[in-house]
Parts: structure tokens; C-alpha cells; sequence
């Protein structure tokens, strides 16, 4: 292979794996979301999740949705979910794009229990 077919080719590689790596940034989480909806204010008024945060033992409005996830109530569900970064320029919407890539638990759990038993 010439010497320029060679640098060219190594450029065009160094090149694309810059392009790939300045993509926006996104990172798995690990989401407890409670047995049933609420009502509650954010932007606009709306239903949202419950999430249990681990460090408080407490349950807290999720306010965003999670793409690909099928709630059904009753269930207390464990979910592998990927952060997308949507940036700051978007108004009246989280950081953060959900996006469910696994349910690796799902509990039964009454509805009429409130706040929700602990996980």
C-alpha cells in the first residue's frame, strides 16, 4: 500500500473515531418506580412516577417518561434504563431522555398503599 494511502487511511480512522466519541454523553441507571401514578406539577400539571431513592428511603416524583416502558400498576418495577443527554438548549423538559433497556424486577404491590411499602 503507498505511503499517502496509508496516511490518508489513517487519518480518515483517527477522524471518525473523534466523530464517535463526541457524541452526546449517556450512562445506564438503576430506577425503582412505585406500584402506581400521582398527580403532580412540574412544567405543567401531569402524572408522574414514583422513584425510590435508596439514599433518603424515600419516594420522589419522576417527573419524565422512560421510552420503551410499559408500566402497568400494582408493581413495584427494577429497571436498567440508558441516560441520553439532551442538553440545556431544550425549555420545559428534563436534562435527561430515558430510555428503558431492561426490567430486571417486577413485584407485586397494592395500589391503595400510600406511600408504598419499601422495596
Amino acid at each position: 500500500m503507498p505511503s499517502s494511502t496509508k496516511h490518508i487511511l489513517s487519518i480518515t480512522l483517527i477522524f471518525l473515531f473523534f466523530i464517535i466519541g463526541c457524541g452526546r454523553d449517556e450512562h445506564i441507571e438503576t430506577l425503582i418506580i412505585g406500584p402506581y401514578e400521582v398527580d403532580c406539577v412540574g412544567a405543567f400539571e401531569q402524572e408522574c412516577y414514583l422513584e425510590f431513592n435508596e439514599e433518603s428511603q424515600e419516594w420522589h416524583f419522576f417527573y419524565e417518561s422512560i421510552q420503551g416502558f410499559d408500566f402497568e400498576p400494582g408493581y413495584i418495577y427494577t429497571l436498567k434504563v440508558r441516560l441520553e443527554d439532551r442538553g440545556t438548549e431544550i425549555q420545559d423538559v428534563g436534562r435527561y431522555a430515558y430510555h428503558l433497556v431492561e426490567v430486571l424486577s417486577k413485584e407485586e404491590a397494592p395500589v391503595d398503599e400510600r406511600p408504598p411499602r419499601k422495596p
